[in-house]
């Protein structure tokens, strides 16, 4: 298996981590004096982490190292790589590991010595043994490291009831019981988060009524595993799903003030506390900031946020985009557009078509509200040749090319647009993505459109649909974070009705 993964692992590798495997490497060929599959290993090693970006063939790197038998030498290699990441050299550096991870990583190694020495068990090992699992227990209780502490009492169990009896067993069995319905309620509250995530970001399979008996039931269910087991974790997640509901009722005022209890249990627990986990709350901060109109804070959120992420990660782009609306919608165009050059020049652009054009939608969208309108054209037609498949943002950036035209007062170009807009979407009319708003916009540009696209108060059939488009809270409202950046109702109303 090393022959066919080895070498792009080695490529993935970051500066510490390359250097701990080269540290490692380098001091067992000195200690073993003129071993030339030593030497051979770290020889390969220093060419493969040296061409990063390359692609690199068998051949090459045998005729490298001078090998006739590359896969056993890529073999040798991983297994020190391996043992090179597990050193304590390597997961007790705080720069890469939090102090949570660390304990973690540090009690599954002290258990594996211990089966490891309990295998061979004599009296001469038994006072070390016993000293490793108490002091293993201990700290596992500390931190409530559920799986480690459950089998570290199972080897004590093994210990002490020989020797002290079944009372003794028993008392052990009891305690593991208890650790053991700690550990399914963590894990119980670690798959209800899941399942919201993978609702929320991937596919929502819950319907409103859904997610909100999920949240409801979730909750409830958390309440009753906290006040059994006091683990740090289920009350974790309950903060999160208390913050969950609070957004699904789009109570904002009180997700905002949940979430700040969140920070605050973060921060005085070292089980809990995670530069991800603090990241993640604080980005919520901005999201409901913006619901509740106060951009200058969520713009601010979102800057914080940023400095406990990688600045090449996911985490770190999304809170980048998170910003960009914050300044967006609170018309700060300057530094909108700053960070839709940052999102475009973040190493995860170019990883997908759709997220590059859907930046590039975002800088559209910037020159359209500041009425550069040829420039606004040409970067939507940019976007479109990148990705044509994303539905959503696809009907949001037709429209906005049809505002374009007749800011441009291009009317034929409009009204073409506009009926490839609406073939387009009764193609698609079965669609999720096309939504009722979607649809009334449509007919009210098609109402318009008769006369020249200028919005006519007295025409009640336009005036009702732009009513009902004005609306909140309706299947046919507007909200944030969504395709349509320029809210259609308000550019009507600033626009079309003085044309």
């Amino acid at each position: 298996m090393a022959a066919i993964h080895i070498v792009k692992f080695i490529q993935s590798l970051n500066e510490k981590e390359t250097q701990v495997i080269d540290d490692h490497i380098q001091s067992i060929y000195l200690l073993s004096g003129s071993n030339t599959d030593e030497s051979k290993q770290i020889k390969l090693f220093r060419y493969i982490t040296s061409n990063k970006n390359k692609i690199l063939t068998d051949s090459e790197l045998s005729k490298h190292v001078s090998t006739s038998n590359l896969a056993s030498l890529k073999y040798l290699l991983s297994e020190k790589i391996y043992d090179a990441l597990l050193l304590n050299k390597h997961i007790e550096n705080k720069a890469v590991f939090n102090q949570r991870e660390q304990i973690v990583f540090g009690l599954k190694k002290k258990i594996l010595l211990i089966k490891a020495l309990f295998r061979t068990l004599n009296q001469g090992r038994i006072e070390t043994v016993n000293f490793l699992v108490v002091e293993t227990i201990k700290v596992a209780k500390e931190d409530q490291v559920y799986d480690i502490l459950i089998e570290a009492l199972i080897l004590q169990k093994h210990i002490k009831g020989v020797r002290l009896g079944f009372e003794e067993f028993k008392k052990i069995n009891t305690e593991i019981a208890f650790y053991e319905n700690c550990f399914r309620c963590v894990q119980e509250a670690c798959d209800a988060y899941y399942r919201l995530i993978l609702n929320h970001e991937i596919i929502n399979s819950l319907t409103k009524k859904e997610l909100d008996d999920h949240l409801k039931s979730s909750i409830k269910k958390m309440e009753l595993d906290y006040k059994a087991t006091k683990s740090q974790e289920v009350d974790y997640f309950l903060h999160i799903f208390k913050i969950a509901l609070f957004e699904n009722e789009k109570n904002f005022l009180q997700a905002i003030f949940h979430c700040k209890k969140l920070l605050s249990l973060l921060k005085k627990s070292k089980i809990l506390y995670s530069k991800d986990r603090e990241g993640f709350a604080i980005g919520n901060l901005s999201v409901f900031s913006v619901y509740t109109g106060d951009f200058k804070a969520a713009a601010l959120h979102a800057k914080n946020a940023q400095q406990l992420h990688i600045n090449n990660s996911f985490n770190y782009l999304t809170l980048k985009e998170q910003e960009f609306y914050a300044n967006f919608y609170a018309e700060n165009h300057k530094d909108a557009i700053k960070c839709t050059n940052e999102m475009l020049d973040h190493s995860l652009a170019d990883s997908g078509g759709y997220r590059k054009s859907k930046f590039i939608y975002y800088e559209a969208c910037i020159l359209f509200k500041t009425k550069q309108f040829k420039e606004t054209l040409q970067l939507l037609n940019k976007s479109l040749e990148i990705e044509k498949d994303k539905t959503g943002w696809n009907i949001a950036l037709r429209a906005l090319n049809i505002l374009v035209f007749i800011e441009l007062n291009k009317i034929n170009e409009a009204s073409r647009a506009l009926e490839a807009l609406r073939k387009y979407m009764e193609r698609l009319a079965k669609s999720d993505e096309v939504k009722q708003r979607d649809v009334l916009i449509i007919k009210l540009l098609r109402e318009i459109e008769k006369d020249g696209f200028r919005f006519d108060p007295k025409n009640a059939n336009a005036a009702k649909m732009l009513k009902e488009l004005s609306e909140k809270d309706k299947s046919t409202s507007w909200n944030y974070y969504t395709p349509e950046l320029i809210p259609f109702h308000e550019w009507v109303k600033g626009t079309a009705v003085k044309k």
